[in-house]
């Protein structure tokens, strides 16, 4: 077997905001799931599963941090609201291509490409206002 995480979880990564790197890591958990299974010759069959369990997580996450930015009066919270809007969309089109195409390695691009950018550069943006508030 090649590797078997996809994406390597360091400390790098965290926001310093326990929930949220929890949450983060949840993300990082099934995007790898996604990738054992592939390397297994099974991510068809896993697939489904993984695109609701994902769907399911990206809700549960976006809403605590949007809940987290507007309690710490983050200032792009707006901005921030459509990034994740928009990645939401995304998703929901890349899984349909996906489940069309049979094409699962277009998933884990897509799924690390957001995990470097969205969470590693965006979420970055916020995190100081969020950290004041859970520190006091």
């Amino acid at each position: 077997m090649k590797n078997i995480l996809y994406i390597v979880w360091s400390d790098n990564n965290r926001l310093g905001i326990p929930i949220l790197d929890e949450q983060h890591r949840g993300i990082v958990s099934i995007i790898n799931s996604l990738h054992y299974f592939i390397q297994k010759g099974r991510g068809e069959k896993i697939l489904q599963p993984t695109l609701i369990m994902l769907e399911q997580h990206i809700h549960i996450h976006f809403e605590t941090e949007e809940s987290l930015m507007a309690e710490a009066n983050y200032p792009a919270l707006e901005e921030h609201v459509l990034l994740h809007k928009e990645l939401a969309r995304k998703t929901e089109n890349v899984s349909r291509e996906v489940v069309i195409d049979k094409d699962l390695n277009m998933m884990l691009k897509f799924l690390k490409e957001w995990w470097s950018d969205h969470i590693n550069k965006e979420d970055r943006k916020y995190a100081p206002f969020v950290r004041k508030i859970i520190d006091t």
